[in-house]
């Protein structure tokens, strides 16, 4: 487990002063031009995010949970990652090096700048993130793989890597259940649920689900004044003017607060600028639709007593121990760990 913390304590050296630091300001700058979504307070919430999960108490406790290989291993791990948040698929290229794999990176075509940067750094202080992470442009000869995209390219992964043990992840959405006792603490942090990042993750919050009878009005009257500078991005008021031109044109109700389009719609998922919502009656029936919605769901979030329900503001607050579609892969690829 020594190397592991070594490899894992030279991460967090990288972003220790990253606010100070030319190269990831370059790194920070080049990205934006890149994506056009990874505004500067974005990636700074990212980078933060990742030192806060990375500090030394945090790994030494996420560490007891599990039985480390004490050697490097020969096995090839290929990672597909996707590039909708900063970083997002970081956290495979973690677990996939301290589980003692050659770890090979394709990377997005929209976030490529930030993971070079990242490893760059933390292999002038620990030669392993350069020693066994290569970021490739084709996954060749791989024993294991991670893949992560859209439903249509997740059918593709599954096709593709069906000879090896795999891991495919795709689509998914969160949602916010609300029960009308919501303090203006609550509204704000759950604002955040819904707009960090742009709605862009799969850990956004797409869909309210709300008591009969719902007055909105505190809620956005709230987000009016914490939120309202999102119609200021020009990729997100696009979107935004164009989902309300189609709505418009169809004579289709919502609800427009000028940066946001509230819809009464069943379905989990919402694009950038748009918000669901449905009602319920009783707290029995919000829990047959999360069942409904199944593995759709990537957090629920909610003061009610729900299995799994995180509190407001904490959906892009991950951790170490918070795996994507709660698949630990951590424990998944040392259990295919051959040699």
């Amino acid at each position: 487990m020594i190397w592991q913390k070594r490899a894992l304590f030279a991460l967090h050296k990288a972003l220790e002063d990253f606010e100070h630091n030319e190269n990831w300001g370059f790194a920070i700058e080049q990205s934006k031009y890149q994506n056009r979504w990874f505004e500067e307070a974005q990636v700074h919430q990212s980078l933060s995010q990742w030192r806060d999960s990375l500090s030394p108490d945090k790994v030494d406790t996420w560490f007891l949970n599990y039985s480390l290989p004490e050697n490097f291993g020969t096995q090839r791990l290929g990672i597909i990652m996707a590039g909708n948040v900063p970083l997002v698929g970081f956290h495979d290229v973690i677990v996939g090096v301290i589980s003692g794999y050659y770890v090979f990176a394709k990377t997005s075509s929209d976030d490529t700048i930030l993971p070079k940067m990242w490893l760059a750094e933390a292999a002038k202080i620990d030669p392993i993130w350069s020693e066994r992470v290569e970021v490739v442009e084709q996954l060749r000869n791989l024993d294991v793989a991670i893949a992560t995209g859209s439903n249509n390219s997740a059918k593709y992964f599954a096709s593709f890597f069906k000879s090896i043990p795999h891991l495919i992840r795709n689509n998914r959405n969160s949602v916010a259940i609300l029960d009308g006792n919501e303090t203006e603490s609550d509204f704000i942090a759950l604002g955040h649920d819904v707009f960090d990042y742009f709605g862009l993750g799969c850990r956004n919050v797409t869909h309210l689900m709300l008591p009969v009878g719902y007055d909105f009005t505190p809620l956005f009257q709230c987000w009016d004044e914490h939120f309202d500078w999102i119609r200021n991005h020009n990729k997100y008021a696009n979107n935004y003017e164009y989902h309300r031109a189609l709505l418009l044109m169809n004579l289709d109700p919502h609800i427009d607060t000028g940066y946001l389009i509230a819809k009464e719609k069943p379905e989990l998922y919402a694009p950038v600028g748009m918000l669901n919502y449905s009602f319920y009656d009783s707290v029995d029936g919000v829990a047959l639709k999360l069942v409904e919605w199944g593995d759709s769901v990537q957090c629920t979030v909610s003061q009610l007593s729900l299995n799994n329900a995180m509190n407001f503001g904490s959906t892009q607050c991950t951790q170490l121990h918070d795996f994507a579609d709660g698949v630990d892969t951590l424990q998944w690829l040392i259990e295919n760990r051959k040699s």
